[in-house]
């Protein structure tokens, strides 16, 4: 089963249609649309639903890595993959 979120928090409920019909998958209480079917999982990632993260902003693995100091992007590697400065005072190791 996928969990997928909608490409904006406005959207209750959408519609797939299929060879017999309509299939109607509505928001959860969560925010996410729960959906078991791969056809419909891929048909609404057509439209732009997007898998829901596996890694929690609380969870301890959050906080490991670097953050850019030049423009706060959060990576693995020292050197930022968004504007390429390299960053070497906020070094952390996977204990941290």
């Amino acid at each position: 089963m996928a969990k997928l979120v909608a490409p904006t928090g406005k959207i209750s409920q959408t519609e797939i249609n299929t060879q017999r019909g309509k299939v109607r998958y509505t928001v959860g209480r969560d925010g996410l649309y729960k959906v078991d079917n791969p056809t419909h999982i891929k048909a609404m990632k057509n439209e732009g639903f997007i898998e829901e993260s596996l890694m929690k902003p609380d969870s301890k693995d959050a906080q490991r890595g670097y953050t850019c100091i030049e423009c706060g992007f959060g990576s693995w590697f020292r050197k930022c993959s968004r504007c390429g400065h390299e960053n070497n005072s906020d070094i952390k190791t996977d204990g941290d």
